[in-house]
């Protein structure tokens, strides 16, 4: 989920939940008000009674105190309790609704006689008068929420823009390019520091990789050398007819060493130009035209091993580095020449997104989490480095190919799988 996305629902509920809850109070408060106002209108009636019983010595009609509610309880000389405010209600069957009534209860005296006066008025007018504001203040909230969401989206749509096309930027950078990524100037402070550490870390991961590439290059070169003069050497020291056999021995197994030395200097090093993606050149590959080419070039490889080869190719094609399927080729099938059994067989299926190779071997079943490990070895007086499937896996990572490992005795299976 985007941020943006995230921020909106956490503001959406957040508004929500205080539009009704300022919805309810305001509802509470205004009735409130009112009926505030109300107990101020029964006091001041408590004061025009009073008015009038000093200049008549008499207690008003109803009449005269327009349409409230006036009750009078004669108490003789006792006077009443003290004034107060009271909340009744009562259901009228008639109409099936309940009403609600406030009440005003205060002393006054006629001549030598107390009474007590009840004044009563029904509370349906606050009522309607505060459900009356609500009709008018909750569009009116809900409108002013609406457009500040709407205003609030835009502006920061607008003010994260610069984050999204650095972030644009950033997916498009690679490592190997000439020209460095350019991030957009910004008036935003934070957006600024961001795009100033982005260029840092870009060129400074952009030197890192020059120079890395540098070294796999002159290492590929420094060390190949002096290996291709010891075998050189090694060669001609072998073919001296007065070695004895003991030193024609041990000169043998020095040049095996060698041999597998300079192998082991090519795998590391063509690994590491995978890993920093050195084979950054993609193309659409015929890979049946191209498995064909293979098939052609390890055929008298297979026929001197006694190797039956069974082949079913359909075409298909992968978008891909053409050095590293031509790699991905040569290592699957020397993997699986190698580790064949004499008189073994062979199977190649290339249909439409998958390749399966499979070949007979060791009745064992391969270490599914230790197999494409670096330097794996099923048996360790094994003269191979190991490497083989681990470039085979690099590749696939590389090229966006899927890999898997299948046994069914006396068949290995290697399936790869990719999308068109």
């Amino acid at each position: 989920m985007k941020l943006f996305t995230r921020y909106n629902r956490i503001n959406a509920l957040v508004t929500l939940a205080l539009f009704l809850v300022t919805c309810v109070a305001m509802y509470f408060l205004i009735f409130q008000v009112l009926v505030v106002q109300l107990d101020h209108n029964f006091i001041r009636i408590r004061n025009r009674m009073q008015t009038y019983v000093n200049q008549h010595q008499e207690l008003p009609s109803q009449q005269v105190l327009d349409d409230l509610s006036v009750y009078y309880t004669p108490t003789g000389d006792s006077i009443p309790g003290p004034e107060r405010f009271e909340a009744t209600h009562f259901f009228d069957s008639t109409l099936g609704k309940d009403h609600r009534f406030r009440k005003y209860f205060f002393p006054i005296r006629v001549r030598q006689s107390w009474y007590q006066v009840t004044l009563i008025k029904p509370l349906e007018g606050p009522h309607h008068v505060a459900y009356a504001l609500m009709g008018i203040a909750v569009p009116v909230i809900l409108v002013i929420i609406l457009t500040f969401s709407v205003i609030n989206r835009m502006v920061l749509r607008r003010l994260w823009a610069p984050f999204y096309k650095s972030l644009e930027i950033l997916g498009r950078f690679q490592l190997g390019e000439r020209n460095p990524p350019v991030f957009p100037e910004t008036p935003i402070e934070e957006f600024s520091t961001m795009n100033k550490k982005l260029r840092e870390a870009t060129g400074k991961a952009a030197d890192d990789y020059k120079a890395l590439k540098e070294f796999t290059e002159n290492a590929s070169h420094e060390i190949q050398t002096p290996l291709a003069i010891i075998r050189s050497k090694l060669d001609l020291v072998i073919q001296d007819e007065a070695l004895s056999d003991r030193q024609g021995e041990s000169l043998r197994s020095a040049y095996g060493a060698v041999k597998k030395i300079s192998r082991l200097n090519k795998s590391l090093l063509l690994i590491t130009k995978i890993e920093n993606n050195q084979y950054n050149r993609k193309e659409d590959i015929a890979l049946d035209e191209k498995l064909r080419e293979k098939l052609i070039q390890f055929q008298e490889l297979w026929d001197n091993s006694g190797l039956t080869v069974n082949a079913s190719i359909a075409p298909t094609s992968i978008h891909a580095s053409p050095e590293l399927i031509d790699i991905l080729f040569d290592n699957l099938l020397s993997n699986a020449t190698r580790h064949n059994r004499p008189g073994g067989s062979l199977s190649l299926v290339l249909a439409q997104g998958r390749l399966e190779v499979s070949n007979t071997g060791a009745s064992v079943r391969l270490d599914r989490e230790r197999l494409f490990r670096r330097f794996y070895k099923e048996s360790n007086d094994s003269d191979h480095v190991g490497l083989g499937l681990s470039i085979i896996q690099q590749i696939c990572v590389a090229t966006g190919v899927a890999i898997a490992y299948a046994y069914a005795d006396p068949y290995h299976s290697f399936i790869l799988s990719w999308s068109n």
